[in-house]
């Protein structure tokens, strides 16, 4: 059994025009899009960050490379999971800033 081919309009065929609010939404979501700053979740083993271990979420370990930790896209989510894994009784589990750019992972903050 063939399935019929449907057939979508284009776009540029189409009168669509944005309202000021539509655009200004679509612009503010394409910058949240193309920042490159995120959060990780870090524990301070040894004090003074002579050794610290990266959450990963997916896998529920603990990795002393960055490169596999979990990124959060908002510092306020990054936090609710530490207060999560912390209980609140943890002191050394903290959020630090970082950068993704070039598909590096840099540290440009690490929140206490």
């Amino acid at each position: 059994m063939k399935i019929p081919d449907k057939k979508f309009d284009d776009i540029s065929e189409q009168d669509v025009e944005l309202t000021r609010d539509q655009i200004l939404e679509l612009k503010r979501r394409i910058k949240d899009l193309e920042n490159l700053v995120r959060y990780v979740i870090y524990s301070e083993i040894i004090p003074k960050g002579r050794w610290r271990l990266f959450l990963n979420i997916s896998d529920d370990t603990w990795c002393d490379d960055i490169k596999t930790a979990t990124l959060f896209k908002r510092q306020h989510i990054a936090k609710a999971v530490v207060e999560n894994y912390s209980k609140g009784k943890r002191k050394d589990i903290s959020v630090a800033k970082i950068t993704t750019k070039n598909n590096n992972r840099k540290v440009l903050k690490y929140f206490r």
